[in-house]
C-alpha cells in the first residue's frame, strides 16, 4: 500500500537522523530553530472518531503517527507539521485506510492563561478514488484553568469546516465541540504507578449542522475519556479507555461506544 510505504520511508528518514554524528544532529538545533519530533504508534479497540464508529462494525485500528513541532518559531508561536494514518487490523476496511496531514500555529496568551490554535487537516483514503477526501481548516481556542474551581480544569472550544476535496466528495459543513479537562496526582505506591504520575480524564461534546449528510444535530455525542502516561527513558506508554454517549439515533444507530487504547511514542 502507498501509505505503508509512505511511513516505511518516514521511519527510514528518522532512523538515518538519529544515527548521525552528534555533531550532526546537534547543527540541526544550533544552526537556528529548534526542532522537536515525536513518533507514536496506537492501537485502538474500535476507530471511533467523533463520536461514529468509522468501520461501523466495532473493528479495531493501528494508528501511527509523526509530529514535527517547531517551538517559538515566530513571535512565540509554535508551528507543528504532523502526518496520522488510521489502517484497520481486520479485512473489509480497505477503502477506509487513512493518512491525514495536518499543519498548524499555536500560540500562548497572558502568561499561557489562554492557547489559540489554528490548522488545517487533509483527510486523504489513497484506496479510494478520492472523492471521500475531504478539507478540515479548523480554529481551537483554549481556556487552560478556568477560576473559582477546587481543582485545575481547562475548557476547550474548537471548530473545522469540512470542504470537499472533489466536486462529488460528501457535503460540506461544521464540525464543532466543547469539552472540558482536568489531570489528577495518582499515589506513588506499590509500585504501580511512577512519582508525578498523572491521570488525564476529559470530555467533549460533539455537533454539527449537517456534514457529510449528517441530520443536523448541535449535541449528537458525549465522550468520556481517561488516560496515563508511564515513561521509560525517551519512550511513553499511554493506556486509555474512552466511553461515547449517543444522543442521536441517526449515528451508529444511536448506541453508546465503549473502547480503549494504547499508545507508544518516541520523543528526540
Amino acid at each position: 500500500m502507498k501509505v505503508k510505504i509512505l511511513f516505511k520511508q518516514i521511519a527510514l528518514l528518522l532512523l538515518a537522523v538519529l544515527l548521525c554524528p552528534v555533531s550532526e544532529v546537534l547543527a540541526l538545533t544550533l544552526a537556528g530553530q529548534e526542532l522537536e519530533i515525536t513518533v507514536s504508534d496506537a492501537y485502538v479497540s474500535r476507530y471511533i472518531w467523533r463520536g461514529q464508529d468509522l468501520f461501523g462494525d466495532n473493528d479495531g485500528a493501528n494508528q501511527p503517527s509523526i509530529d514535527f513541532t517547531f517551538p517559538k518559531l515566530f513571535y512565540g508561536t509554535d508551528l507543528s507539521l504532523n502526518v496520522w494514518g488510521s489502517f484497520p487490523v481486520t479485512g473489509g476496511h480497505e477503502d477506509s485506510e487513512e493518512l491525514d496531514y495536518t499543519v498548524s500555529f499555536s500560540r500562548d496568551f497572558m502568561e499561557e492563561a489562554f492557547n489559540i490554535s489554528v490548522g488545517n487537516t487533509y483527510y486523504d483514503y489513497p484506496n479510494t478514488s478520492s472523492t471521500a477526501d475531504v478539507n478540515e481548516p479548523w480554529l481551537s481556542f483554549t481556556w487552560n484553568e478556568l477560576p473559582f474551581l477546587p481543582l485545575p480544569v481547562s475548557m476547550t472550544l474548537f471548530g473545522g469546516y469540512d470542504f470537499k476535496a472533489r466536486s462529488e466528495g460528501p457535503e460540506e459543513g461544521w464540525y464543532f465541540s466543547w469539552g472540558f479537562d482536568t489531570e489528577l496526582p495518582l499515589p506513588a505506591a506499590g509500585g504501580i504507578f511512577q512519582e508525578g504520575q498523572t491521570v488525564a480524564l476529559g470530555v467533549v461534546n460533539w455537533g454539527q449542522d449537517g456534514v457529510a449528510g449528517l441530520t443536523p444535530s448541535s449535541l449528537y455525542s458525549t465522550e468520556l475519556s481517561a488516560s496515563t502516561t508511564y515513561a521509560a527513558g525517551p519512550f511513553t506508554f499511554t493506556p486509555n479507555m474512552h466511553y461515547s454517549f449517543m444522543h442521536e439515533d441517526t449515528i451508529n444507530g444511536g448506541k453508546n461506544e465503549l473502547w480503549g487504547g494504547l499508545e507508544v511514542s518516541y520523543a528526540f
